[in-house]
């Protein structure tokens, strides 16, 4: 059995908002989103422009049976991780971007974590590998 990282759909109240959001902040690439009857965005890894990582839709949006309402996450969606290899350069992006952060250290590890909140209270956390 081979099992890969697909993607995270995220259903948002404002989706500009999010979309602006993974794009100036984290770095990703808006791309190919087939013509769904709803609205949304399609973001991709820049260096990976075949599998969309992240669907944002609209929270009126209805293709999957369940409820279209916002669900608060059933607090179920803690926050989403990403890796980057750019510590310095990312951490003066977001002070002069003026977002505000925090940092932990992974025990027993390399991995330094900087956390940020983004829209709609949606937390990222970028993970750094110190060599």
């Amino acid at each position: 059995m081979n099992i890969e990282f697909n993607h995270i759909g995220l259903r948002c109240k404002n989706i500009d908002t999010i979309a602006t959001f993974f794009i100036e902040i984290i770095g990703l690439m808006k791309g190919f989103r087939p013509p769904f009857t709803f609205s949304g965005y399609w973001l991709y890894l820049p260096q990976n422009k075949h599998n969309a990582i992240i669907h944002i839709f609209a929270e009126e949006a209805n293709f999957n049976g369940f409820s279209s309402k916002t669900n608060n996450n059933n607090n179920l969606l803690d926050h989403i991780a990403f890796s980057r290899n750019d510590y310095s350069d990312f951490i003066q992006h977001i002070t002069n971007l003026k977002i505000s952060f925090n940092e932990n250290f992974v025990p027993d590890s390399n991995t330094q974590q900087v956390f940020v909140k983004g829209p709609e209270n949606l937390i990222i956390e970028i993970d750094f590998i110190n060599p």
